[in-house]
């Protein structure tokens, strides 16, 4: 009873740790971090069989042949993280961030009989845990304004910031049920809640070449943060037949369940050029209790587990449906402004929208465990990450607050180690992408002062590394 007690608040704790813990990882892709500690190594190619409660995420289907009780107490994986974007205009300098953390991938447990038709599993995940925050800036002499008024070449100084902060926690609660030796079905039930914090700043100024040397200055900043909970779905097929197994499962699109949202805008412009003259101009909006509604898509994953002799090899393919272009949070606008009228002219509709959307995305994974010796495996892992970012929002006048554009590729390599009832994961990890084409605003246009704070569309190159050391452990229970 002791030892049941120390578990329970074990379990409680690493949960408390996985809830506000600050992490780092990709904002568009569905598939940054594995779960489980054997099942992350393997890079998800579990599908079919994933030995241990990890199936509550995997394949519920699959939860039923789980023959032992068990308590996930932690399992963490240390993790660098850089990314890397180059600025599309050669005067801007690139734009960096790089972080280190600790993600706990997975904190669960089972309930139920080892021989037991009927088995629930539980547990606590982290798979979205975003971390960004750069600044940027330029200062030179530059030809911003019309020789007309300011003959000659301006001194110039602009410094852009972006902050982004976003993360999922997902509580699942399944069940796994076996209609004979070969054939189990399941069902997980998945509640969502994700938190948004999203902040970019621009600010300009420059001395016009006339008698007073005029100071001219731009600013325009715009926040949006919400929370938002919703339900998914997962309904998960399960084949086993002597060293073969095979999977198949079906995720719902979700259902919006409750959530708040804010979003805001600032602008100001001293002695700037305004609807052809120049002028002074402010204004502010803030709208506070909107209701957010984010969506995940329909999505298919099917994948199988076969074993010969000291080998055991993993495939799994994954299909994420498209998700068209749609609005998470807007609102009307009416707030404080100079001159009136000042809002409609800038498009206050899009400066309070937030937007999103995905295309459709096909992922795949292969795996292979190696029998060393007695409780000692070898296990090796590649998987595709493909972006569901959706160019269609490039041209967009509304905010969007996804970065991530390039696809990543992972590698991971490592040992399980079983002593008694423990099982001990620990493994290094290597992530990497890559986008030379990727459409970025500079922040800045310094051609033409009417497109400071909006610039068009260049070309920039972005670039994504992660090393990682993955630390897991299982604690095995016959009778909870």
């Amino acid at each position: 009873m002791r030892l049941r007690y120390w578990l329970i608040c074990l379990l409680f704790n690493c949960t408390i740790l996985l809830l506000f813990s600050p992490l780092n990882a990709q904002d568009s892709h569905f598939a940054t971090h594995q779960f489980g500690t054997r099942a992350s190594l393997m890079g998800g190619a579990v599908i079919g069989y994933a030995r241990d409660n990890s199936s509550i995420y995997y394949n519920p289907g699959s939860l039923a042949f789980v023959d032992s009780n068990s308590i996930t107490i932690t399992a963490n994986m240390y993790q660098i993280e850089q990314i890397k974007i180059g600025a599309p205009d050669v005067l801007q300098p690139a734009i960096s961030s790089t972080k280190i953390g600790s993600i706990p991938l997975m904190v669960s447990g089972m309930l139920g009989q080892g021989k037991s038709r009927l088995k629930i599993g539980y547990g606590v995940i982290s798979p979205i845990n975003f971390d960004f925050k750069t600044s940027s800036r330029i200062e030179g002499i530059f030809p911003v304004v019309s020789d007309i008024e300011s003959p000659g070449e301006e001194s110039f100084t602009g410094q852009a910031n972006v902050s982004s902060r976003l993360s999922e926690v997902q509580g699942i609660l399944a069940i796994g049920y076996k209609l004979n030796k070969k054939w189990g079905i399941g069902l997980s039930n998945f509640a969502i809640g994700r938190s948004q914090d999203y902040s970019k700043s621009a600010y300009a100024r420059f001395n016009l070449n006339d008698a007073n040397q005029t100071l001219s200055s731009y600013s325009l900043v715009r926040n949006v943060d919400y929370f938002h909970l919703r339900y998914v779905a997962k309904i998960g097929i399960s084949f086993r037949i002597k060293r073969f197994a095979a999977g198949f499962t079906i995720q719902t699109p979700s259902i919006n369940v409750a959530g708040s949202g804010t979003i805001s805008a600032e602008m100001v412009g001293n002695q700037a050029l305004f609807s052809g003259k120049r002028s002074n101009y402010t204004g502010y909006d803030l709208k506070q209790n909107l209701m957010p509604h984010f969506k995940t898509p329909l999505a298919l994953a099917i994948g199988c587990n076969w074993t010969r002799k000291r080998t055991t090899l993993g495939f799994t393919a994954e299909y994420h449906f498209r998700q068209k272009i749609y609005t998470i949070l807007s609102a009307q606008s009416s707030g404080f402004e100079i001159p009136g009228g000042l809002y409609q002219i800038l498009g206050a509709e899009d400066l309070l929208r937030l937007r999103t959307g995905s295309k459709s995305v096909a992922n795949f994974g292969i795996a292979l465990d190696y029998y060393i010796k007695r409780n000692l495996n070898f296990v090796a892992s590649f998987r595709t990450n493909r972006t569901y970012y959706d160019h269609g929002l490039d041209n967009l006048k509304s905010l969007k607050t996804e970065m991530s554009t390039w696809d990543l590729y992972h590698f991971r390599a490592g040992f399980t180690l079983k002593q008694g009832h423990s099982q001990l994961t620990f493994g290094f990890l290597y992530g990497f992408g890559m986008d030379n084409s990727r459409p970025e605003k500079g922040e800045f246009s310094l051609n033409t002062e009417s497109e400071i704070l909006s610039p068009t569309l260049n070309v920039s190159k972005a670039r994504y590394q992660s090393l990682g050391f993955l630390l897991g452990y299982s604690f095995l229970l016959f009778d909870i």
